[in-house]
């Protein structure tokens, strides 16, 4: 079996386009520096060598002032600082010999280093004869005419290197606007190119998923026989559409069985009606005759069995109301012996409050908070609990009124005491009847609205059973407030709840 060929990852191109993109940066800025530093360079060449000259024509005054002092005054301090800038203009001039080349401007710097050492020899030759107490007057003459001399040499040579200066300056700046047009030019370039590859990747990325996602909408719409076609842009890509081909094939395979058992379901069905009606005569008189013995197991799989039949012909509204019937059937079968869990609890309310919600329509409104945790939904309490005091708040609360109302249930923990409140919104609950129910001393038997209408099971006989359970007698309280009665059971968590718990039991 041959492998199909698979184009390069997103993940190789990606790097590929990282280091492209950093090499076409990193040689402009390679560029920008190398060329910044022979214009740098330029510079500095020319500002040194003014600056060797300016510094050596001002170390030239301030020795001619030293011996001009020292021969008038004698003065040691004069005296060293002529021995100062003495050294400070040999150092000069041997910075001035690397200039000292084989070109007019060379030449000139070979004769001024010339005429500054024999200015200087002449100058301590005047020091030692002014020391020695001799004639130094033709030597002071003579470093006179020296210094005059090698000033205007060092103007003359400035002069001209302030014109070379000036022609150079032109040329680096014609330099620097050609570097600068080059930089400008290799970062558009840079620019273009990045940008270029990047909407090259970005549509070589969205083309394929954009008809992958034309696809999908065709399969949404009930297209399953639509045909993906190859795309091998990438080893990513190749894979999603062959990924998303068998997915396509493996639905439209299901909804082809579906669609078959369907028909095949329906063809049955309407073979085992034509047998229903052909013996419902026959059966009409046994039915009659056998109802009077009819247990309450068989009213259950019966109720069951209408529920299959509807939901096989298609009535989800029937199918739902007689599935929640045949729950609250089956937990009432169970009996008052037998304790529940939160859970079972819950589920059985959510049947009962379907049943009415089917029935009434939207005439109130239920909602229900439970916490998820397997602590509380496992929390073991007498069964048939919570569903009386729901068909309680139902029947005296909402249902007394036209526009309705809402029945609230909501399960909390709070320290060691799991905290259930069932409310509705109507009228208030006098407080002496609140007392008397709290009590047990209301006659329930005399007043049926107080008793269950679906159990037969009420307000006393729960509170009855949740004291015997738990042992205690402040297990409940009934409160009224922002137009609501509320029923609170304040339960202790004591109990350990079933490791597994199962609503069909």
């Amino acid at each position: 079996m041959t492998k199909n060929k698979q184009g390069i990852t997103y993940r190789t191109k990606l790097m590929g386009f990282f280091l492209l993109a950093t090499a076409i940066t990193s040689l402009v800025g390679w560029y920008n520096y190398t060329s910044s530093q022979v214009l740098m360079k330029d510079v500095t060449n020319l500002l040194n060598k003014t600056q060797v000259l300016t510094t050596l024509y001002n170390e030239l005054d301030q020795i001619q002032n030293d011996l001009e002092v020292y021969l008038s005054t004698r003065s040691s301090n004069s005296l060293q600082s002529f021995y100062d800038h003495s050294n400070s203009i040999s150092n000069n001039n041997s910075t001035l010999k690397k200039d000292a080349s084989f070109t007019e401007r060379g030449i000139k710097i070979k004769n001024l280093m010339g005429m500054v050492n024999h200015y200087l020899k002449v100058l301590d030759e005047t020091i030692i004869d002014k020391r020695n107490k001799k004639d130094y007057t033709s030597g002071y003459e003579q470093a006179v005419k020296e210094y005059t001399y090698i000033g205007n040499y060092i103007e003359e040579i400035m002069s001209t290197d302030l014109s070379d200066s000036a022609e150079k300056y032109i040329e680096i700046q014609k330099e620097i606007d050609k570097s600068t047009t080059i930089n400008y030019f290799m970062s558009g370039i840079n620019i273009l190119l990045i940008t270029f590859i990047i909407i090259l990747f970005s549509i070589e990325i969205t083309k394929p998923i954009k008809k992958l996602v034309s696809y999908a909408k065709e399969v949404s719409d009930g297209n399953f026989d639509v045909e993906v076609g190859e795309e091998k842009t990438s080893s990513e890509i190749t894979i999603l559409y062959q990924t998303f081909r068998k997915m396509t094939i493996s639905i439209r395979n299901y909804v082809n069985e579906l669609q078959e058992k369907q028909r095949l379901e329906k063809k049955l069905i309407e073979e085992k009606v034509d047998n229903l009606r052909m013996k419902n005569a026959l059966h009409e008189a046994e039915l009659l005759a056998l109802q009077s013995q009819v247990n309450p197991h068989f009213i259950f799989n019966s109720i069951n069995i209408g529920a299959k039949v509807a939901m096989i012909q298609g009535d989800g509204v029937t199918c739902d109301y007689l599935e929640n019937f045949a729950d609250i059937f089956r937990y009432n079968l169970k009996g008052l012996d037998y304790d529940a869990t939160i859970q079972e609890e819950i589920d059985n309310v959510s049947a009962y409050m379907s049943l009415l919600l089917t029935r009434f329509g939207d005439s109130f409104t239920f909602h229900m908070e439970v916490p998820k945790e397997e602590e509380i939904r496992g929390f073991i309490l007498p069964r048939m609990t919570l569903q009386p005091l729901i068909e309680n708040a139902y029947i005296h609360g909402v249902s007394k009124y036209e526009e309705g109302g809402e029945i609230e249930l909501k399960v909390e923990k709070i320290k060691d005491r799991l905290q259930i409140m069932i409310s509705n919104t109507g009228e208030r609950i006098p407080e002496e009847t609140v007392q008397l129910i709290l009590s047990r001393k209301l006659k329930y038997h005399k007043d049926r609205k107080q008793k269950g209408h679906t159990t037969g099971i009420g307000i006393d006989n729960v509170l009855k059973r949740l004291r015997l359970f738990y042992e205690e007698e402040d297990v409940m309280d009934i409160t009224y407030g922002d137009g609501k009665t509320k029923f609170i059971l304040n339960l202790p968590m004591k109990k350990e709840k079933p490791d597994i718990y199962d609503t069909n039991s």
